[in-house]
């Protein structure tokens, strides 16, 4: 049912749109490319992630590599520093240099027992002695010999610490010297420290060391006689000392920090303090800096490549995932709507109808179902084509757009039926209005072509909540108000009511006691004669069919055939009507049997064969058959029932146009040689006898009949005044209840057989009909 569809359903989304089809479409989209933003932001991840991880794994093996550069470095550095301290503590630690500071000699270090020896000098070392109060004795620098007052000038400030910490070290701690020899390779930690200092600009190593005798203290002297400063410049010697040591290149001494590469490594020089005074640098040998320098362009590239590879294929996939929603949405739009005139199919309309059904009745408003089927549409296509019915249905699905109201929907559902949900409305008449609106509009002319076309509309009504709430009951109601508003007469609206679904009931228990009485055999045709112009001799028959009801008796075809025609049981009852004169006819010689043909028998293009073969069967001439047919038939399936008629003259079967007058368009079909015979409507024949003009009009009928070359027979003879006025016609044929009623075919031999004794003569013809009412 269409109000249980589960709005998660894609028809259901997309036929309610304006809720959620547009709001999941552009969902999905969104997901789409946020789909497509995530994996390429996880892409991008996973290249950042390797890309940090090769960086992070060669800075690793950098860092090792470095790190034993720097040890390298660091070890070379002390093993320099050591060899200055020990040099100083060799000269320093001895009974001659203590003996010599405290007799303050004034060439003390020009005494080569005093001072370094010339191999272990630098070109511009600094030699500075220092009494115990750390004055400065002598100083002594080789490249500048001159500048004596070094200390007071650079050092004094730099090592103010580093004295003060030595002299309260020396001169506090209860020692007693037990100093190894003078090549000795190291002194008591007391009596020497270790510090940088610039000096001229240039980074400096400084050893102090303590001036103590090599033996045991004199009783009653200082344990300290002085100290011993010595300042080794790093410069340019020393630089390459170390990397001929190391094996490094491009070292040097800077003040600042040098920024840090993968070429490059700095080692930062502190003092004692912690102080940074400089930065040895110099070009690593380790690969792996190469390695990543060398490799990252091509890395990068390639991250590039994978991510401009992804971007690309991304975009494909959004587009792609466009299409494809384009795609599903023209798929779901066709499978929803009508591709004639685009308007929606059933399916949407049931899908809609029942949201409208609901939301109506939350807001207790009316809601109307309308079912609208165009008035003699085929006749339309039969005569002018079916481009010009395909052009007349865009016209009409147009108008009725522009007939209803914005909340209001219209669907085709088959070819010439549509189907209208009515919301929002607060009254009965506010509904009603609108099919009227709807009935003036479809009734102007279309203008298609060449062609100005009129056509009109039924309509069948049903209302919620007066009529019921659920869709498929209202759809059924609505249905049986459109069947109510053809059988009015067409071009008009009619709303349901409770007595027309009693009638359809009955009309459905009558159809199938038909089934039933086709099996059973319950009917039988009855025969009415046709007599010629003096009403004395028998032309023919015609065959009424009657129903032999097991519990209502004897049923007439006005009680039945309406029923038949509905539900096309007409086929099968005209078929057996049909088979049965014919059969009957066989037995009756000379007689030409009518049967009246329905519209459904004629547009069956094997009719024809049919005929035939019953002709064949029961050994009856093609020409004592006579096949009656209303020009009602014709107005609405002319092309078709125009064939049929023409397939049937050529097998020699006589056609009769029945209830002539009572038409529209009899006389255009008379021009077409269709017909052997006419039967004038009893109509024309009543009053005629005492109305002039009804005679007149009687008499014109009757000759123009004889004029064109047809037969021509009056129906409806009920009185001996009728009789001798349409023998004053020249009348050739009569029909009516004053010569017989409809009898069995027992009972109509019997009566041939007496009308043949008492006129002695034998009838020409007998003539059958069929399912007249």
């Amino acid at each position: 049912m269409a109000e249980q569809t589960s709005s998660k359903n894609p028809m259901t989304s997309a036929v309610l749109g304006s809720t959620f089809g547009n709001t999941v479409t552009r969902g999905k989209k969104v997901g789409a490319r946020l789909t497509a933003l995530l994996i390429l932001c996880v892409v991008a991840a996973a290249l950042a992630v390797g890309y940090l991880a090769f960086y992070w794994s060669t800075q690793q093996a950098l860092n090792f590599e470095v790190e034993k550069e720097v040890r390298l470095v660091q070890s070379n550095l002390k093993v320099f520093r050591n060899g200055l301290a020990n040099e100083a503590e060799r000269i320093a630690i001895s009974n001659k240099a203590y003996a010599s500071v405290l007799s303050e000699e004034t060439n003390l270090l020009l005494d080569e027992d005093l001072t370094p020896t010339p191999s272990t000098r630098g070109d511009r070392d600094i030699f500075v002695i220092l009494n115990k109060d750390l004055e400065p004795l002598y100083t002594f620098r080789r490249d500048l010999p001159w500048h004596s007052e070094v200390f007071e000038n650079q050092l004094r400030m730099q090592l103010h610490d580093t004295l003060s910490e030595l002299k309260k070290k020396a001169t506090t701690k209860n020692m007693e010297f037990r100093v190894p020899e003078p090549l000795r390779s190291q002194a008591p930690l007391a009596l020497s420290m270790r510090d940088m200092v610039m000096v001229d600009g240039a980074v400096g190593l400084v050893t102090v060391a303590a001036i103590t005798p090599s033996t045991a203290v004199p009783k009653g002297m200082p344990a300290v006689a002085g100290y011993l400063l010595w300042v080794r410049s790093l410069d340019i010697r020393s630089i390459r000392s170390f990397e001929e040591s190391t094996g490094l290149s491009e070292m040097y001494i800077t003040n600042n920090k040098p920024k840090a590469t993968f070429e490059r490594v700095s080692l930062p020089l502190l003092r004692r303090n912690g102080e940074e005074i400089g930065n040895l640098s110099w070009k690593t040998t380790a690969a792996s800096g190469a390695i990543f320098t060398n490799s990252s362009p091509y890395f990068l590239g390639t991250i590039l490549a994978i991510l401009l590879m992804t971007i690309v294929i991304l975009l494909r996939y959004i587009k792609m995932t466009d299409r494809i929603l384009k795609n599903e949405a023209d798929a779901t739009h066709a499978a929803l709507h009508d591709a004639l005139c685009g308007l929606p199919n059933r399916t949407w309309f049931e899908i809609f109808a029942a949201d409208v059904l609901r939301r109506d009745r939350k807001r207790q408003q009316i809601t109307g179902i309308v079912f609208l089927d165009l008035d003699h549409f085929k006749q339309i296509n039969d005569s002018l084509g079916h481009s010009i019915g395909d052009e007349v249905i865009k016209l009409v699905a147009e108008r009725l757009r522009t007939s209803i109201n914005r909340e209001d929907r219209v669907a085709r559902v088959s070819g010439d039926e549509f189907l209208l949900v009515l919301s929002h409305r607060s009254s009965i008449e506010e509904i009603l209005e609108t099919c009227m609106y709807i009935e003036k509009m479809l009734s102007d002319a279309f203008k298609v072509e060449k062609h100005k076309i009129l056509t009109t509309a039924s309509m069948g009504v049903a209302l919620a909540p007066a009529h019921g709430h659920n869709l498929t009951e209202l759809l059924r109601r609505a249905d049986i108000a459109l069947y109510q508003a053809k059988k009015l007469g067409r071009g008009r609206y009619v709303l349901f009511e409770k007595e027309m679904e009693d009638t359809l009931r009955i009309s459905r228990e009558i159809e199938e006691d038909i089934k039933r009485a086709l099996n059973a055999n319950e009917f039988q045709n009855y025969y009415q004669p046709i007599m010629d112009h003096t009403g004395n001799n028998i032309l023919a028959a015609e065959a009424l069919i009657r129903w032999n009801h097991p519990k209502k008796g004897l049923l007439p075809p006005a009680a039945f055939l309406p029923v038949a025609e509905e539900s096309m049981l007409i086929n099968r009852i005209g078929e057996w009507v049909l088979e049965n004169a014919i059969k009957d006819g066989s037995s009756l010689d000379g007689v030409t049997m009518c049967v009246n043909i329905s519209p459904s028998q004629l547009r069956h293009p094997e009719f024809p064969e049919l005929v035939s073969k019953l002709l064949d069967k029961y050994q009856l001439e093609p020409s004592q058959l006579e096949l009656e047919v209303t020009e009602d038939v014709l107005i609405n399936y002319s092309e078709t029932v125009v064939e049929v008629i023409e397939r049937l003259r050529k097998l020699g079967v006589k056609i009769a146009l029945d209830d002539f007058g009572t038409g529209f368009s009899s006389l255009s079909y008379l021009r077409r040689d269709l017909f052997d015979k006419i039967k004038v409507d009893r109509s024309f024949i009543k009053g005629a006898v005492t109305d002039a003009k009804a005679k007149e009009i009687l008499s014109s009928t009757i000759s123009l009949g004889l004029r064109l070359g047809m037969e021509v027979c009056v129906e409806g003879v009920e009185d001996k005044e009728q009789k001798d006025l349409l023998l004053s016609m020249d009348c050739p044929m009569m029909q009516g209840y004053l010569f017989s009623r409809p009898i069995p075919l027992g009972k109509f031999r019997l009566w041939r057989e007496d009308m043949s004794e008492d006129h002695d003569q034998k009838p020409r013809k007998i003539r059958v009909g069929a399912t007249q009412y």
